[in-house]
């Protein structure tokens, strides 16, 4: 009798501990406050299943997570869309879509001649540094006006001003030297980027430069 009841003591607490471990949605990121928009949108309902601040993208093969992914307005009213893989201090790999003039919700297709959005990746080139021994970053684009590159933006939604859609193309080097058979290529990416206020806050400024 002891045992059972000992037994079913031990289930009880078993019981109540699983119940208070549940708070509610998953926070993949709890350092950033993702009270405006924590749960993803459902992507049967035509939303994006990232959080609020970050993309999801499959590049050359290889799977990344961007956070913080986010947005600001100058004052000349330009779109600067940014984002940068998490934890990579190595390669400082970020992405950035700028816009001269946005129309709204709509798909936003690059070719080579696209002068706008202009697409961008940044990365740091490893393998060599310049004579001064500075280091030296890669970047690529659509926007080649050389015949290659495309890449398709997509915002499907800007709910409480955030844009919430997907991302792919095929990106080329263009500097520091041209190397168009050097190339991303960018699967499907849903994204969803927070907007944030101009000037940038001060946790977001290490983002804006390699």
């Amino acid at each position: 009798m002891r045992k059972l009841l000992i037994a079913s003591a031990l289930t009880i607490v078993a019981t109540v501990a699983l119940f208070s471990c549940n708070n509610g949605p998953y926070d993949a990121h709890p350092d950033n406050d993702y009270s405006a928009g924590l749960n993803p949108i459902s992507p049967d309902s035509g939303g994006v299943s990232v959080y609020l601040g970050s993309m999801e993208a499959v590049i050359n093969n290889k799977k990344l997570l961007f956070s913080p992914a986010f947005y600001y307005i100058d004052t000349v009213g330009i779109y600067h869309l940014v984002a940068r893989v998490k934890y990579d201090s190595v390669f400082n790999r970020t992405l950035r879509i700028t816009f001269a003039k946005y129309d709204g919700k709509k798909e936003y297709p690059v070719t080579a001649d696209t002068t706008n959005p202009n697409v961008s990746f940044v990365m740091l080139d490893t393998s060599r540094v310049d004579l001064a021994g500075r280091k030296i970053f890669k970047t690529y684009t659509a926007n080649t006006n050389d015949g290659v590159g495309y890449a398709m933006v997509n915002i499907a939604g800007d709910e409480g001003g955030h844009f919430r859609g997907h991302f792919f193309g095929k990106l080329h080097r263009f500097m520091p030297e041209k190397k168009y058979e050097d190339t991303l290529n960018i699967e499907f990416s849903p994204f969803y980027f927070e907007k944030v206020a101009f000037p940038v806050p001060a946790q977001y400024i290490p983002y804006l430069f390699n």
